[in-house]
């Protein structure tokens, strides 16, 4: 299915004043965006979590384990890509945990190739008032206001669309920014969602993007970095395995030792030795 032919159809339209989740995760059986109108949270999606605050724009697609740390104000948008199921219309609440999620309920599950996977999307203020006017016609409904959310959703989503669309056309370009960020800043603890601040983009994003780029993740290139530093310490400086341990951002020496062996198959002081 390509953008251009998608039909989308609202299942559910809700405000929800208080969003507090816990585990176990939640698993949808249509398409959702969320909105977030006030507060912030975790947003935690395969497994990954996701700071949101107000603003933020999040959309996945049906079976996407996700759940909400904290408590925001969204709106909810529940739809199909496609008018096929239509006739479903009563809208279909998750399943809470992967044990009562039934896989064969699923309503439909083929989106474009844009909306394949989940995308959190920070500052989106321009589909609030979208956002509003589909919850406006499916809560006082009028004969055209199946028609309206259909097309104010296609709206959405190609602003979805080309927003990340806008963010991958120089994948390798950004990729250099965060490992010159990593070779600037190796010696101290960095995380994604610092490196996410500092070059404008959402974590999620920057770490699909930089695997699909370098086959490794974020928290590996950082540790990488930090090794090849250390490395290059052992062998060319007499400083104790504790000062290297701290010129590359680990404060504890038993935490750089089991993270230089790992990384290595030998000890630091091994390393310095020359021991295989």
């Amino acid at each position: 299915m390509k953008l251009c032919d998608i039909n989308p159809f609202l299942r559910y339209a809700g405000l929800q004043p208080s969003v507090l989740s816990t585990t176990p995760d939640y698993y949808s059986y249509d398409h959702r965006i969320f909105y977030v109108i006030d507060g912030s949270c975790n947003f935690v999606c395969l497994g990954e979590r996701h700071p949101i605050s107000a603003g933020a724009l999040v959309y996945f697609r049906p079976a996407t384990p996700y759940y909400f740390d904290g408590k925001v104000k969204v709106i909810v948008l529940n739809f199909d890509m496609t008018r096929l199921n239509s006739d479903k219309s009563a809208p279909h609440p998750p399943s809470i945990g992967l044990e009562a999620f039934d896989e064969g309920a699923i309503i439909e599950n083929d989106p474009p190739l844009e909306f394949q996977d989940p995308i959190i999307l920070e500052k989106a203020f321009a589909v609030e008032d979208k956002m509003q006017e589909c919850l406006i016609h499916y809560s006082y409904r009028k004969p055209y206001s199946d028609t309206l959310t259909s097309a104010i959703l296609k709206e959405i989503l190609c602003y979805i669309a080309q927003r990340t669309d806008s963010k991958s056309q120089e994948p390798c370009e950004t990729v250099q920014e965060i490992m010159l960020y990593i070779s600037k800043n190796y010696d101290r603890e960095i995380t994604n969602t610092e490196i996410s601040k500092e070059l404008g983009y959402h974590s999620f994003y920057l770490n699909r993007i930089f695997k699909k780029e370098t086959g490794i993740t974020i928290h590996k290139a950082v540790l990488n970095e930090k090794m090849k530093v250390a490395k290059r310490l052992l062998k060319e400086t007499d400083i104790s395995i504790k000062e290297v341990a701290e010129e590359v951002g680990f404060f504890d020496r038993s935490r750089f030792c089991t993270a230089f062996k790992k990384h290595t198959g030998r000890t630091p002081l091994e390393y310095r030795q020359g021991k295989s």
